[in-house]
């Protein structure tokens, strides 16, 4: 939570491989983006987050290469294409950038993925037109234009057009009627660099393929060592997105016990992001081997990220496992997140 000088991140972050910085570069860049500048309301709440996921993301960029930028950014894509499609009828409503909440609505409702990824595409789409280089000289301008103030979308809008007067015609090629209140995926998507998240899409398709064959040899640790953290949870969430098709993990315990066996960094990893979907996985799987060791973890996380979906699975595949977990953890288990 990023309170002014006091943020709060929980103790998951601490992972001893230095791979989640995206989150602690979200939160200080909160002290721009939120704090020394802040939405008017809760109907311009893009301009809170969907600013702090560009600067997290130009952090990131600065850090690691435009590559793992734009990685981060595809994520942000994809979550955003779920988050859309799981609102079903009610996106319609919802999965606008700017609200209209003069009608009462609350404003939790409309608390979603929308204002960080779609928020964030659109600076992405701005900065891609005007140029990186000339839009850098923007940002210093627009924080402290409004420094210490609040403001809504359509001060920044003229913010942007006043900065940019030079370039109104570039800017006016932007579909603000689309991009600000009409619901939906954004209507322009990003040339992104694809090169990392390739790699994680063609190896869980290798896994698929040799799976339907039952035959693993040209599988070695290699296949992940250069993986980031962010690598891997895009490889495994893939893995475990197969077994909503037509195919299902529980037919291919083999696979399972061989990828177990072959990337054994998995089950040892400190991250909890990775570990959490590596235990997924194989719980998806039914390998009761693991059913436990998801429950143990569990107890000692008690993040409501991971605890939930974690404890809905149980329940799922094992409903006795389930209440072992929740007896050996309650004490552990944070209150809110003492959902059953």
């Amino acid at each position: 939570m990023e309170n002014p000088n006091i943020t709060f991140v929980t103790p998951t972050l601490i992972s001893g491989d230095r791979e989640n910085v995206d989150v602690i570069a979200h939160e200080l860049a909160h002290s721009w983006s939120g704090n020394l500048v802040t939405n008017c309301s809760w109907e311009h709440f893009w301009l809170n987050e969907g600013w702090t996921v560009y600067l997290e993301r130009r952090i990131l960029g600065k850090l690691h290469g435009n590559a793992t930028r734009d990685f981060s950014a595809i994520i942000g894509w994809t979550d955003l294409e779920n988050s859309i499609a799981a609102m079903g009828p009610s996106a319609e409503r919802w999965s606008m950038l700017v609200h209209n909440l003069k009608d009462g609505s609350d404003p939790d409702d409309a608390f979603a993925t929308v204002p960080y990824e779609k928020g964030s595409t659109l600076l992405y789409h701005i900065e891609t037109l005007i140029g990186q280089e000339k839009f850098d000289k923007f940002i210093p301008h627009y924080f402290h234009t409004f420094r210490y103030k609040s403001l809504d979308t359509y001060q920044f809008i003229d913010c942007l057009y006043s900065f940019f007067a030079d370039f109104k015609s570039v800017l006016d090629t932007i579909d603000w009627e689309s991009w600000l209140y009409k619901p939906g995926m954004p209507p322009v998507k990003p040339d992104f660099d694809t090169s990392m998240v390739d790699q994680c899409y063609q190896l869980a398709d290798k896994w698929y393929h040799h799976s339907l064959k039952n035959k693993f040899h040209k599988f070695s640790s290699e296949d992940i060592k250069s993986f980031t953290a962010n690598q891997s949870v895009v490889f495994l969430d893939t893995l475990i997105a197969f077994d909503k098709l037509d195919f299902k993990w529980k037919h291919h315990l083999d696979a399972l016990n061989t990828m177990a066996s072959v990337y054994q960094e998995y089950s040892k990893s400190t991250n909890a992001e990775v570990l959490f979907r590596w235990y997924v996985l194989q719980v998806t799987g039914h390998n009761q081997e693991y059913y436990s060791r998801l429950g143990e973890w569990l107890g000692t996380v008690g993040r409501m990220k991971f605890v939930r979906p974690g404890y809905v699975l149980l329940n799922k595949v094992d409903r006795s496992r389930l209440f072992i977990t929740l007896k050996n953890s309650t004490t552990a288990t944070m209150p809110f997140a003492r959902v059953w």
